[in-house]
């Protein structure tokens, strides 16, 4: 063997973990200003420890805050429901007039508009109309000839 060749091969060597040995540092340094701050300089070993502790913590956090949010979109669901008011629709005749009530949830989305024109569309002419909020309901309340 060529000791000219073989002292080259292990200069390379050298250099190929030197390079190794600066990666790997700067990757521990990476690391290192992802955790919480310490207050006393770490071996690798507990740094890695110190890592992976941190890691499951935050998983676990994750998982709390998971169970809290789905929790919440219940309690907002559940609520939701509570508030809706089913309408309901009350015909009088009033012998030349006709009176209609329409009683709704506030939380429904309702145009007044629309209700009267359907009324017009079936030969009504519309006299009144009016609209009172009680509570968490509203009364549409509708004389037509």
């Amino acid at each position: 063997m060529d000791n000219g060749n073989g002292a080259s091969m292990r200069i390379s060597r050298c250099l190929v973990e030197r390079e190794r040995r600066k990666h790997m540092k700067c990757l521990f340094t990476k690391l290192s200003s992802l955790l919480p701050i310490q207050q006393t300089k770490m071996s690798v070993p507990e740094m890695v420890d110190q890592a992976t502790a941190y890691v499951k913590e935050l998983q676990g956090r994750l998982e709390q805050y998971k169970g809290t949010k789905v929790q919440l979109e219940l309690t907002c669901e559940m609520r939701k429901r509570k508030r809706m008011i089913r309408p309901v629709l009350n015909v009088r005749d009033l012998g030349y007039n006709l009176e209609v009530n329409l009683i709704t949830g506030l939380n429904v989305e309702f145009a007044l508009s629309d209700f009267i024109n359907i009324l017009q569309e079936e030969g009504a002419d519309i006299l009144s109309a009016t609209c009172h909020h009680a509570g968490d309901k509203a009364i549409y309340t509708i004389l037509c000839q």
